[in-house]
């Protein structure tokens, strides 16, 4: 029996497409704290600073990433697909000019 994880800080977001938590009243995915702290190299300090969010708020989100990062990529990946399959990375789309 998996037990459920009850979250302080982050939040299910009904209105997107995703499983991905969400900090709460932001709109801000857990991943981009993820990416703040490991592709920016942003301690999580700097991040709560810059997000002004409370660094319970950050080393939470960290965690649910660690802890659910092959669901996150599944939907990174199927995100990639969808805008392929759009032409968002084609080199005549809006996106590329």
């Amino acid at each position: 029996m998996e037990m459920q994880t009850t979250y302080i800080y982050l939040e299910p977001r009904p209105d997107k497409r995703t499983q991905e938590l969400f900090l709460r009243g932001t709109g801000v995915r857990a991943s981009t704290i993820w990416h703040d702290r490991y592709i920016a190299r942003m301690t999580p300090h700097q991040i709560a600073q810059n997000r002004d969010l409370p660094i319970a708020a950050v080393l939470e989100a960290l965690v649910y990433c660690q802890d659910h990062w092959d669901v996150i990529c599944a939907e990174k990946d199927a995100e990639r697909v969808w805008l392929e399959e759009q032409g968002f990375f084609a080199e005549d789309s809006p996106a590329q000019r």
